[in-house]
């Protein structure tokens, strides 16, 4: 049973919550979101812990050129699950292929032998294993649905020029 929307100025700005199309997830305009519950392999926390700093600090590197807005990773319930939530453009499929062939690198270091069941994102059998773990949001808002992580990049760009050329023309 679907509840009725009370129609008012608020939900005037409502955004068109759809199904992905080609997978899991949640879409709103140009960006997709996929969330993830894994189990953790008993007593690996602290090698999950020590791998975290590197982890985040070559975070920005992998993503250079990606289509990540946001990425999310704790663990919870005593450190017996992992939750992992993504926000990126486009579709699905071609952001998971983007994982097996441009940031194996990156993840396989931190989720080997850490995660029940992974064997890396080059397995054979990775995408049928993710697909297990995946939970579609209930909830999902995006601030600038249409604006792809390029166009953040490339608005940032032309803005620190004009900032740039503005503070030369008070010279």
């Amino acid at each position: 049973m679907t509840a009725k929307i009370v129609e008012n100025e608020r939900t005037a700005m409502a955004q068109k919550v759809t199904s992905q199309r080609d997978g899991p997830g949640l879409r709103i305009g140009r960006r997709s979101e996929i969330s993830l519950i894994f189990p953790v392999i008993p007593g690996s926390v602290k090698i999950f812990c020590q791998r975290l700093p590197q982890f985040q600090a070559e975070a920005a590197y992998w993503q250079k050129g990606g289509t990540v807005h946001d990425f999310v990773m704790f663990m919870f319930d005593n450190d017996t699950r992992i939750f992992m939530s993504i926000v990126y453009d486009g579709n699905f499929k071609p952001y998971l292929d983007d994982i097996i062939n441009k940031t194996t690198q990156w993840f396989d270091p931190l989720l080997l032998g850490v995660v029940e069941g992974f064997k890396g994102t080059k397995d054979p059998g990775f995408s049928e294993w993710l697909s297990k773990y995946v939970i579609t949001a209930e909830f999902f808002y995006v601030s600038y649905p249409d604006a792809t992580r390029r166009d953040v990049v490339k608005g940032l760009r032309v803005q620190s020029a004009f900032e740039h050329l503005l503070d030369e023309a008070q010279s």
